[in-house]
């Protein structure tokens, strides 16, 4: 065996440009496995530590008022272990900025002050009149320690000092308002102060509007709409609070992406392992036959050819484990400008080394399977060269076409019968590449045009107006309402949905599947609830309205194909006629109402301009475009190899055959013609089936980003499909244009020699 390793070592030296296609997959397989895991888990153990740490509530819940009848009602429910009521306000913050500011203020008590981490500052006191403001908030606008902070509530202006800067563990992911699909760190906050000091500004006519339970289980919204009724105006849990759930949810999305592309990779590594030892021992026949001649038996030499696998697969595995932690941490550097956490870690779990040894024990394997047929055989029948059974094809019957089609096309289609296994992976590694690249490609294209869509599509409002008194505000400002009421309807998905109701406007544009408008007579529900409640077109929908404490039942009269703020949509009229009332706070407006004229309008509570909205919803795109062209990078680089390696093989197998042909007057020219129909015809067959494997795969990986309150659909569009059909073709022209030019170097004497 001693002869055997130093060939093995020479052999890896000089054929390395081909057993590093190998090394490459079987690094690819582990680091994108490996280092999404060490991401999307170290997010996971991050979020458990600061949440379990925090001691999060299971249920949040908010009304107009809560009485003390009404708090003894909940505490005697016998889920519920632990209630903290507490009261919020949303303020105004003034602060020298071209941009209007807003803190959610929160009253803290002893039992809530473990939610919150304080960061820098003094620890939480009963009885400071300070504040204990969001860091996030507080660096982005320069504010430190001691500063003053000036609050506009109810018309009153109010200052606190700072006193310290906190992270929440239930506004991981704070965006301030429904209304921003990504934090806006900049411009919306959050902050605590005492119940005393809160006290004092409110001159005592603050009553508890928001309570955190502490309960067994968290599926009782049941039992709280019976005991608020109308008064409730919102219940989460930890899977439906934004602030939370979208950061929980993220770990699925990575982990999602981790396992889909691992599979396509491992795969593929079989593929570049397979053909890399097929290739090598074809052009090792007579060496094998000098080993076996020297006494060797075939259990050594197939031990041999084993280990190219085992030693290539491990160095390529354990090579992409190394560098998965710069990969993780990548991964993970891009996620910090939308969580908010006070610890981020790497953490992998016992899977990691799971995917390291299948991947080298698939490289061994590959190698076995490659290595086990073409070793069996006298020295001398190695001696002679390889040789191939020819037979006729089916196509050949076809005369009409048969004799049509050139010398070179009926060899090429003739040889791609006989090496059926071959042409077979190459369609499947062309056809998998296509695949990642429409997904890489359409993955933004898919989120942008959601955005645009959303925004100048679905919407067109110039800006959204919080308003006190809506009436006043549309005399004034003209313009569309809305109301938009958490309700609970029946059918459910089990989560509480938006009901949106709109009066009659220009600025509230979803359409349906049918590309209808929201008209009167019937209630509009949006896609992904429809889906995953079962809700049809036609049904009798019953709804009943926080705030309102009443039920109303509607025939659905369509689907709405709206993204974004997933529930139901209903026309006022419709509405009123079943015996609501229209009490709508939003008011659209057109860019005709400029910021002067609402500057000093005391009706109006809050600002929320459309393209700061679209601005924010871009940011959240681009806070991923970093992971997709990782993915586009991946597949190219993918298609490369497989290509290369398919072609190099070809190569090698037809160099005898290629001789041949010369000496029965066959030119280079048409030699090269020959491998450029063959290529064309494993590319086309590959590139036909990547397009619908793609698609279907680019939806998959779109959906994984979906939440409950947003759909992210697959936007394929020719741009695409010509962008990833491109890629592909150009890497395949340049591989067959290298592997042609190998062509020229054979030498015929050399290739037709037989027994020496």
């Amino acid at each position: 065996m001693k002869y055997l390793n130093l060939k093995l070592r020479r052999d890896i030296r000089r054929h390395w440009q081909q057993f590093f296609s190998v090394f490459l997959m079987s690094l690819l397989s582990v680091l994108i496995f490996v280092g999404l895991q060490g991401a999307w888990h170290g997010l996971e153990k991050s979020l458990d530590t600061f949440i379990s740490d925090s001691h999060l509530p299971t249920v949040w819940l908010q009304a107009d008022a809560i009485s003390n009848n009404q708090m003894k009602d909940i505490n005697a429910l016998p889920s519920v272990e632990r209630v903290d009521a507490k009261t919020k306000l949303l303020a105004k913050v003034e602060l020298k900025s071209d941009s209007e500011k807003y803190l959610t203020l929160e009253s803290f008590d002893e039992s809530s002050k473990k939610v919150i981490t304080v960061d820098k500052g003094k620890n939480f006191d009963n009885d400071s009149e300070g504040i204990w403001l969001d860091r996030n908030f507080a660096e982005k606008n320069h504010l430190t320690l001691g500063d003053d902070v000036s609050l506009v509530i109810a018309n009153q202006t109010v200052h606190f000092p700072i006193k310290g800067l906190v992270e929440s563990a239930d506004k991981i992911y704070f965006t301030g308002s429904i209304e921003y699909l990504a934090p806006n760190s900049k411009n919306y906050a959050y902050g605590y102060v005492s119940e005393n000091a809160l006290a004092k500004v409110t001159k005592g006519r603050t009553t508890y509007n928001a309570i955190d339970i502490y309960a067994k289980k968290d599926d009782i919204r049941h039992d709280f709409e019976e005991i608020l009724g109308e008064h409730l105006l919102s219940y989460d849990n930890q899977k439906t609070l934004t602030e939370v759930s979208e950061a929980t949810g993220r770990v699925g999305q990575i982990r999602n992406l981790s396992y889909l592309f691992s599979f396509i990779f491992i795969l593929l590594a079989i593929l570049a392992m397979f053909t890399t030892i097929r290739r090598l021992i074809e052009s090792q026949t007579k060496g094998i036959a000098v080993i076996k001649a020297l006494g060797y038996s075939n259990g050594q030499i197939t031990w041999h050819y084993i280990s190219f696998g085992l030693l290539v697969g491990s160095f390529g595995a354990l090579a992409g484990a190394a560098i998965s932690p710069l990969m993780s941490l990548f991964v993970l550097e891009t996620q910090k400008t939308m969580f908010t956490l006070p610890d981020w870690q790497i953490a992998y779990s016992w899977s990691s080394l799971v995917v390291i040894l299948l991947v080298i024990f698939i490289c061994t394997l590959s190698a076995y399977l490659a290595s086990r047929q073409v070793i069996k055989g006298l020295p001398a029948v190695f001696l002679r060269g390889k040789t191939k059974k020819v037979h006729h094809v089916f196509l050949e019957k076809v005369s009409l076409f048969w004799n049509r089609i050139s010398d070179e096309s009926k060899w090429a289609i003739r040889d791609a019968f006989i090496n059926r296994v071959r042409v077979l992976m190459g369609i499947v590694g062309v056809a998998g590449s296509m695949m990642l690249l429409i997904a890489g490609v359409g993955m933004p294209i898919s989120m942008n045009h959601l955005v645009d869509k959303a925004y100048n599509t679905d919407f067109s409002y110039a800006k959204r107006l919080t308003v006190a008194n809506y009436n006043q505000a549309a005399k004034t400002y003209q313009g569309q309402g809305v109301q938009i009421n958490r309700a609970h309807f029946s059918k459910d998905d089990g989560y509480n949905r938006l009901l949106i109701i709109v009066s009659d406007g220009d600025f509230v544009n979803a359409r349906t599947a049918d590309n209808k408008a929201i008209e009167e007579g019937g209630i509009y529900v949006t896609n992904r609830f429809a889906e995953l409640a079962g809700i049809k077109k036609g049904e009798t929908l019953k709804v009943t309205p926080y705030q309102d404490g009443k039920s109303y039942s509607f025939e659905v009269k369509g689907i709405v194909t709206s993204e974004t703020n997933q529930g139901a949509y209903i026309r006022s009229e419709t509405f009123e006629a079943a015996g609501g009332k229209f009490n709508p706070q939003t008011l659209l407006v057109d860019k005709t109402v400029s910021k002067d004229d609402i500057k000093n309008d005391q009706n109006i509570l809050s600002v929320i301009n459309k393209s700061d909205q679209e601005k924010n919803a871009y940011d959240f795109v681009n806070s991923l475009m970093s992971v997709f062209l990782m993915i586009i990078g991946f597949a190219l680089l993918l298609v490369i190899v497989v290509l290369y390696n398919l072609g190099s093989l070809n190569f090698v197998e037809r160099m005898r055959d290629y001789a041949t042909l010369q000496v029965l007057g066959f030119s280079k020219k048409n030699l090269q013609l020959i491998t450029m129909i063959e290529n064309l015809m494993t590319t086309s067959i590959g590139w036909l089936l990547g397009i619908p494997m793609g698609i279907w795969f680019l939806r998959c990986y779109v959906a994984t980003f979906s939440t409950i309150r947003i759909e992210y659909t697959a936007y394929i569009t020719w741009q695409v499909l010509l962008i990833a059909s491109v890629l592909v073709w150009l890497t395949s022209a340049v591989t067959t244009l290298i592997i042609s030019h190998k062509i020229k170097t054979i030498n015929m004497v050399e290739a037709l020699k037989g027994v020496e």
